[in-house]
């Protein structure tokens, strides 16, 4: 059983400080652009083991068209667009006691067609720029402190450092806004809890919820605070002890972004809450490695201000256990 749950849960085994990463475009996208829905369990690495993560994450935006992105402007002031997002996240992990895992992850974010639209002196000027680049490094633990017939506990804490860049700048050479650089240029720090139980020997149960903190970041720029719970059932359709397995996941998220703050302000056009539905697939390709898949839709999208909503978030990843 422990070596499938180090397989089938290892890609959100180090989710905790994820969430984060995707810095780039948050300012008008909402709770969309800024983390993948995944519930994060209270399992930890066994003690002595290592393990190694690669995920993809695709954000599909509503669409925005030229004319539309014009208008915007002419509401908010100012209106930033993307067509969709990418991010390409490497985990490394170790467990330093059966009850406790330390992790580390890092991305590469990606953006394609992102325009940013200002109204100034009765003028609308349209840019674009390419605010690809890495990612905030994310170092996490996860400690369980209880672990039984009534399942497991575990607290979660972490710290970001501003390691990714933050001097991206549009066609006109200006520096495109802080909120929508790869890097924060911040130090946040992230608390949260995990339970974990099996209802029978194949059907099991995962939820958290964790505070990420955030401090002020490049340019006097603070992004705002979030909260996140989530809850999600996998059941194991083949038998752990054969290979491949499989086990169909169910997922339901909820992610409250408290606003951004520049120069101590509060920012209108962000924050808000988003609700995501989740069905995934975990398959066991051997006792070490593993493959996952899921698709979230928002079914819930309350943003504050003028910001583009989400379409669809789908992620797909492998993981090395050795």
């Amino acid at each position: 059983m422990r070596i499938f749950l180090r397989c089938g849960y290892l890609f959100s085994l180090f989710v905790p400080f994820l969430l984060l990463f995707v810095r780039a475009v948050e300012a008008n996208h909402g709770a969309g652009t800024s983390g993948s829905a995944i519930t994060i369990p209270a399992i930890t690495l066994k003690s002595g083991t290592f393990s190694l993560g690669l995920r993809t994450e695709l954000t599909e935006f509503e669409s925005i068209s030229n004319s539309k992105l014009l208008d915007k402007a002419v509401e908010a002031g100012s209106f930033d667009a993307v067509d969709r997002t990418f991010l390409h996240t490497i985990d490394i992990g170790y467990g330093v006691t059966d009850d406790l895992t330390l992790g580390l992850n890092i991305s590469w974010f990606e953006a394609i067609n992102f325009r940013e639209s200002e109204l100034e002196d009765d003028e609308i000027e349209v840019f674009r720029a390419n605010p690809d680049g890495i990612t905030d490094l994310w170092l996490s633990g996860k400690y369980r402190f209880l672990r039984g017939t009534q399942g497991h506990c575990a607290i979660l804490a972490g710290i970001k450092f501003p390691t990714g860049v933050d001097d991206r700048k549009n066609n006109a050479g200006e520096k495109i806004e802080a909120v929508e650089q790869p890097g924060s240029g911040s130090y946040d720090f992230a608390t949260g809890f995990a339970y974990s139980r099996w209802f029978t020997k194949d059907w099991t149960m995962d939820t958290s919820i964790q505070y990420i903190l955030r401090t002020e970041g490049a340019r006097d720029f603070k992004v705002g605070d979030r909260m996140d719970w989530g809850f999600s059932t996998a059941y194991q359709i083949i038998p752990r002890n054969k290979y491949p397995n499989v086990a169909p996941v169910g997922e339901i998220s909820i992610k409250y972004l408290f606003r951004d703050e520049q120069n101590g302000r509060d920012e209108r056009d962000s924050g808000g809450t988003t609700v995501f539905l989740s069905p995934g697939v975990r398959v066991g390709i051997t006792p070490r490695c593993g493959v996952g898949t899921s698709v979230s839709f928002p079914v819930f999208q309350n943003l504050l201000g003028e910001q583009q909503e989400t379409d669809f978030k789908a992620i797909v990843g492998v993981s090395y256990s050795f």
